[in-house]
């Protein structure tokens, strides 16, 4: 961005039910991503329960069914319930008894999905890009297929500029659950060096041990001659937002072996790597959402000044390095376009898992934001089965306008650091009421509702 100051894990996916994105060639419009001050940019359907397995609501928290209601022979299956905010994937063919997640011989729910204990599934019909993934990432990629359509999962982006940031325990301190998601930043170095592993990525492996999800952005300066992670900064020169600015010809050179932006470019993403590797070691998967706010001539060096092509180049590149030269598994990766998606900038299904835009509009009301207008551009690119993500935002989703209908089926809401019951310009994002709202909503996932995925 510019510089601004269980679920129930639905049994699609053992199920083999998720679909592979398909996706159009559909320009799109939207709202610009805004700029003020500051860093960085941004349950399932019950499946029938057999003979006589209720469909009710699935329960709270991980309630699961009653204990062997299933029975030997599964006269009455586990309770699979329609929504809840449960930690499950209901019973595959009836297989419970011990915690109700079904009958034992196929009275359960043929395709049961919210409600009651278990845990995650491993394939659901679709296969993260990054090759030869971990168990971990492909795991997270179905659960957010599971979701859509009918949960949201929350998040908070944090300004963790030091080793003790304050996003996150605002919501303890105004009594609400923590978020599903914690958003951060390869911006966020511990002092100077490109090779020791960061405290926000030390933090980010704590949220995954505590049942959460992370994800990560890079604002990364400007490649140049002799120039590394330890020259990163937000706006200036050689920056992510730069003094100095890219030309047609350095986006040939940042991707051709040998050039000095090339050298830099991959120094950049070394360090990156490292981070990533220490997360993989941890058997923690990182939604990665590189080059956000991705739009034609954007604020970012990578599409200031690029054409479509050169950016989808760079997109490329990238990938490969980090999943070919550098080997890393552990990726699920998010495509996070600014307000207004373009298709010209599209790298192709076969380099991302997800996508989606962000939004920064001070809406009417609170208590209703849907960001309705930025859902639909972005679908028409990423095509109608991929989870779109609000990577970013300025103001909490409120679930409760989005679901059942489903009208606009956002996975994620991510709100931007510091932003929590701010006053920007005159207008207060995420009053206390508004952040509890949408806490409230039994359609929103915190993090103590995420099924287990490790």
């Amino acid at each position: 961005m510019t510089v601004r100051p269980l679920v129930p894990f639905a049994l699609v996916l053992m199920l083999g039910a998720c679909g592979s994105p398909e996706a159009t060639d559909d320009d799109a419009g939207g709202s610009g991503g805004a700029s003020t001050t500051g860093s960085g940019g941004s349950i399932g359907a019950g499946g029938t329960t057999g003979s006589g397995g209720t469909t009710g609501s699935g329960g709270t928290i991980g309630s699961g069914g009653t204990t062997g209601s299933g029975g030997a022979t599964g006269a009455a299956g586990g309770a699979t319930g329609t929504g809840g905010r449960g930690r499950a994937t209901g019973g595959a063919t009836g297989t419970a008894g011990a915690t109700g997640i079904g009958g034992a011989t196929g009275a359960g729910g043929a395709a049961g999905s919210p409600g009651n204990g278990g845990s995650s599934g491993t394939t659901c019909g679709v296969s993260p890009v990054t090759p030869n993934a971990t168990s971990q990432t492909q795991k997270l990629l179905c659960y957010l297929y599971s979701i859509k359509g009918n949960h949201i999962l929350s998040g908070q982006q944090e300004a963790n500029w030091n080793a003790n940031p304050t996003d996150i325990a605002w919501y303890a301190n105004n009594g609400l659950k923590s978020p599903a998601i914690l958003g951060s930043d390869f911006l966020y170095r511990s002092g100077s060096s490109c090779t020791s592993v960061s405290s926000s990525t030390t933090r980010a492996i704590a949220h995954w041990n505590a049942g959460g999800i992370t994800m990560f952005r890079y604002h990364m300066g400007l490649p140049g001659p002799g120039l590394t992670c330890a020259n990163d900064c937000f706006s200036g020169a050689n920056c992510a937002e730069p003094t100095t600015h890219p030309n047609a010809a350095f986006f040939t050179n940042v991707i051709t072996a040998g050039t000095p932006e090339n050298t830099s470019l991959n120094a950049k993403l070394d360090y990156v790597a490292v981070q990533i590797n220490a997360m993989k070691a941890a058997n923690v998967p990182v939604i990665l959402a590189i080059f956000h706010e991705t739009q034609p001539n954007g604020w970012f060096w990578w599409a200031e000044n690029s054409t479509g092509p050169q950016f989808a180049n760079l997109w490329k590149y990238t990938f490969n390095y980090l999943t070919s030269t550098k080997g890393l598994t552990n990726i699920v990766w998010l495509m996070p376009f600014s307000g207004s998606p373009n298709a010209a900038y599209y790298p192709g299904k076969a380099f991302l898992d997800i996508g989606g835009p962000d939004e920064y509009s001070q809406p009417a009301n609170l208590l209703t934001f849907t960001a309705s207008g930025n859902y639909n551009p972005a679908a028409n690119i990423f095509g109608s089965t991929m989870p779109i993500a609000l990577h970013e935002t300025g103001s909490a989703l409120q679930p409760n306008s989005i679901f059942p209908s489903g009208a606009t089926p956002w996975i994620m809401w991510n709100v931007w650091a510091t932003y929590e019951n701010t006053v920007i310009s005159g207008f207060t994002f995420n009053t206390v009421a508004s952040m509890q709202a949408a806490y409230a909503s039994q359609y929103t996932i915190t993090r103590d509702e995420i099924p287990s995925l490790k």
